[in-house]
């Protein structure tokens, strides 16, 4: 969140115009970060990983895209002008 400038990114910080329920919310998520995974088990993710992972591999290889931006420098020259008016 920005306030007066400056980005303040801990809620923590904001608990005073918060709704009422944050702190609980807060808190029930910092317990789950350290909580044991209840789902798939760790072989499955894996697999899901590298099987995710070949299909972007495969769909980057496939694209017609280009590798870098070709707009770049009209970007540039329109920030540029925008910037000097």
């Amino acid at each position: 969140m920005s306030e007066r400038g400056a980005q303040r990114a801990d809620l923590r910080e904001l608990l005073d115009r918060a709704p009422a329920y944050l702190p609980k919310l807060m808190a029930a998520k910092a317990e789950a970060e350290h909580a044991p995974l209840d789902g798939p088990s760790a072989d499955q993710l894996s697999e899901d990983v590298t099987r995710l992972q070949t299909a972007l591999d495969e769909a980057e290889a496939a694209s017609h895209l280009p590798d870098r931006p070709t707009a770049e420098p009209a970007l540039h020259d329109l920030l540029i002008r925008t910037r000097l008016t």
